[in-house]
């Protein structure tokens, strides 16, 4: 109630005015993409990272400013592993683990180029979704809520 009588006075303001009060009066956070990749045999593919625990988790990374989402899980998935991807579906929104985060989770499936380890990422394998290595308890969840719908994106390409 109390907001709607103040929606008239807030709208006579420029828009760089509301544009500063917004932004002073809400909470921070950062916007990351994962995704949930679809080997051509219809495994998933998890990477093993060179930090963090546990070590086994899914692709992905932060949105640059500007940055499409789908842009940047493609940008980080090359960056990690060399390897280049077509971007599905969104799967889920999800708060982060840990952090001040909302992961936006895609499907994907790899379209060209070989692994190469990086600086992150020193290992690239698939699992049968009920054979996964130690993964995080939330990113087994995705898998198991969302494993089918991304392999027959997959499989209708």
């Amino acid at each position: 109630m109390f907001l709607r009588l103040l929606a008239p006075i807030f709208n006579r303001f420029p828009v760089r005015w509301q544009r500063r009060a917004l932004t002073a009066a809400h909470a921070r956070f950062l916007v990351g993409v994962m995704g949930i990749g679809v080997a051509p045999d219809g495994r998933v593919m998890v990477a093993e990272h060179r930090f963090g625990a546990p070590r086994w988790r899914f692709l992905g990374g932060f949105l640059g400013a500007g940055e499409r989402p789908e842009d940047a899980l493609a940008r980080e998935v090359r960056q990690e592993t060399g390897i280049e991807i077509e971007v599905g579906p969104i799967l889920a929104a999800v708060p982060g683990h840990r952090w001040r985060l909302v992961q936006l989770v895609y499907a994907y499936r790899p379209v060209a180029g070989d692994f190469v380890p990086s600086g992150e990422v020193k290992d690239l394998r698939t699992f049968a979704p009920d054979g996964l290595p130690g993964v995080r308890a939330d990113q087994r969840g995705l898998i198991e809520r969302h494993w089918r719908e991304a392999v027959e994106w997959a499989r209708s390409r």
